[in-house]
């Protein structure tokens, strides 16, 4: 009899055992799915900021910064086909084409901050592969070149035609002067960096 108590009580200790241990188990997937809810509801946090980030950059640097490049290449096109004597043009088309060319460069300003907070958290917060591959790419090689490339156009401004203009001519003013624009058109330094622009 003792013996069928000890098989019964060990038959039922290890059902406890099979039922506890069941329990830990699904304790512990309850607990790996809300890790998983967390972290994905954590990555769509991030990855919300970033398209905020993105769209402001867009929005704020690159579109007008874009408008800004191609007014200056359009201008650029003028005065080199002017200073090269293929075509002519009225001083007012002129005075246009130069103040696109000779006004301050746009100066890319980008917004890092959401980026960043990814990057502390550890990139591979982004479960995406594809995304996470191209917001990498962006951050941190697109975005530096870019402001490096407009860096050295902004320095090159400072350096080489700032001076330049503001000793000779304002650009602020509507109309140039028949002196200021004779200046520009006469200025072989003026279309040597004019050419250089691109």
């Amino acid at each position: 009899m003792q013996s069928s108590k000890t098989g019964r009580y060990l038959k039922y200790a290890v059902g406890e055992i099979i039922l506890v241990v069941i329990g830990i188990l699904i304790a512990l997937q309850i607990n790996n799915w809300n890790e998983f809810k967390k972290q994905r509801h954590k990555e769509m946090v991030y990855l919300t900021e970033l398209k905020k980030a993105l769209e402001s950059d867009l929005k704020g640097e690159f579109i007008p910064g874009t408008i800004k490049y191609n007014l200056v290449m359009e201008g650029q096109k003028v005065l080199n086909d002017f200073y090269k004597g293929t075509s002519t043009f009225s001083n007012d088309t002129l005075t246009k084409h130069f103040r696109q060319c000779l006004s301050k460069e746009w100066d890319f300003v980008f917004n890092t901050a959401a980026f960043e907070n990814i990057k502390s958290t550890g990139i591979d917060i982004i479960s995406n592969d594809s995304i996470r591959s191209k917001v990498s790419s962006l951050y941190s090689y697109n975005y530096p070149n870019i402001k490096e490339i407009n860096q050295n156009y902004i320095r090159y401004y400072d350096q080489q035609i700032s001076p330049m203009v503001n000793d000779n001519i304002t650009l602020y003013d509507s109309i140039l002067s028949d002196n200021e624009l004779d200046f520009l058109k006469n200025s072989i330094k003026i279309s040597n960096r004019i050419e250089q622009i691109n």
